[in-house]
């Protein structure tokens, strides 16, 4: 893609900085993806679910190893395509930096609990942590990255309206909304309704896609050595009607038919070995980087000979290939993260979160002054008294709160909290 991507536009901060050190002679997008990296946010990704809690066994994924694979994909993809790779990489770095403990079930919990101060949504999660939360400097909220960066991760440009799954905070939208799409004869949609296509630059529809790759095929192996998955039931029919089923409920924009899910389902079957209850883990792998390279090679990217801008270029994805991604998906939603030994923890995880969020709410409006806040950390309770009298604003921080925990410090805390004998005031909380 012949494009300037150092253009004024793209490299824009939104807070004014300091010139780098001369001696630093890393671009504006490498600074973007050190931030990231260095992030306290990022370094959390380690002790967050992605299909398998973290410490179920050793080579299981977790959000972080997750992450830094959709960022090497992502790099594969940019370098075919011409654009920065480290663009690509920081987005795709940052992408689910918003996914609070245990998962989608977490995510649902904490929108479910928020449904009148706003919402939750991992993505738009993420957009907050990256441009309010986490902090480099003491001059400005967020990492302050650049605008490629920030629109990079915008995957769903929307403003939250009711029946809406995914959106960007009311806040986010209306600081960001004219910055962000600066120079542009387009704002973030009201709907997801209306005809148009959400506007996604060649960065975001990158990202995207290396996060599908990655979903479809690792978090696939992780199925099968996990012993969750069995390559002789793939052929059975029982087994094609549940993952055609899937795909139907699913968001995804390719649903094939019954007959191309039977054959890519053989197909699979058939490469990791026809007549093998438990083929190896070497074998798994094989098949692993045989759809990762598949995936990877078949885009292309399309862009007028002289683009404006990022969102002038779409990535093309052969139907075939969305339609063996989609059945890949299909398989591990079906078969690994709707089995009952998953949905069991993703209960646990949902009440957890629940409970947390009811004790810590509690303790924002206590009628015990001097018990107000006392729950929280100190550093916290500052915050917290300044907005004693919004109720959307201190809903929103408790639950900043929680969904920046690990699923270990969320099950720490919830036994600290409810459990008789269980902590002591010397550990940390």
């Amino acid at each position: 893609m012949e494009y300037d991507w150092q253009n004024v536009m793209d490299t824009k901060r939104k807070h004014q900085e300091d010139l780098p050190d001369p001696k630093d002679k890393r671009s504006c997008y490498e600074h973007d993806r050190s931030r990231i990296v260095h992030s306290v946010a990022f370094r959390r990704l380690q002790g967050k679910t992605q299909v398998f809690a973290p410490g179920w066994a050793d080579f299981m994924r977790t959000r972080v190893t997750h992450a830094i694979e959709v960022a090497q994909i992502g790099r594969a993809l940019a370098n075919n395509a011409g654009i920065p790779q480290c663009l690509v990489e920081a987005a795709c770095l940052a992408h689910d930096i918003g996914h609070p403990p245990f998962g989608h079930a977490g995510e649902d919990v904490l929108n479910d609990l928020m449904a009148n101060h706003g919402g939750f949504e991992g993505n738009a999660q993420t957009f907050r942590i990256l441009t309010h939360i986490e902090r480099k400097s003491a001059k400005y909220r967020g990492l302050n990255l650049c605008r490629a960066t920030l629109l990079g991760i915008l995957k769903y440009p929307f403003r939250r309206k009711a029946h809406r799954s995914k959106y960007l905070y009311d806040e986010d939208a209306t600081e960001y909304d004219d910055w962000l799409f600066s120079g542009q004869d387009f704002r973030l949609m009201s709907s997801e309704t209306e005809k148009q296509d959400p506007r996604r630059s060649i960065v975001c529809q990158i990202m995207d896609w290396a996060d599908d790759v990655a979903f479809s095929a690792h978090d696939l192996e992780d199925g099968l050595i996990g012993g969750f998955l069995h390559p002789l039931s793939f052929k059975e029919e029982h087994f094609a009607e549940a993952v055609f089923n899937n795909i139907q409920r699913s968001r995804v924009i390719t649903k094939p038919d019954m007959h191309t899910v039977r054959e890519i389902l053989r197909d699979l079957g058939d490469r990791l070995g026809p007549y093998s209850t438990a083929p190896s883990r070497s074998n798994i792998r094989e098949v692993t980087r045989y759809y990762i390279n598949r995936f990877v090679t078949a885009v292309d990217v399309v862009a007028p000979n002289k683009p404006r801008s990022a969102f002038d270029a779409n990535l093309e994805i052969p139907e075939d290939m969305r339609c063996e991604c989609a059945v890949l998906k299909g398989i591990n939603f079906e078969f690994v993260i709707l089995d009952h030994r998953s949905t069991t923890f993703s209960f646990k995880g949902r009440e957890i979160l629940k409970r947390l969020y009811e004790a810590l709410r509690d303790n924002t409006v206590t009628p015990r002054s001097r018990d107000r806040f006392t729950l929280f950390p100190r550093d916290m309770r500052d915050h917290l008294a300044e907005a004693q009298d919004n109720q959307s604003k201190l809903a929103r921080l408790v639950c900043d709160y929680i969904a920046s925990m690990t699923d270990g410090q969320a099950l720490h805390l919830y036994s600290r909290l409810f459990e008789p004998t269980a902590g002591s005031p010397f550990e940390t909380v």
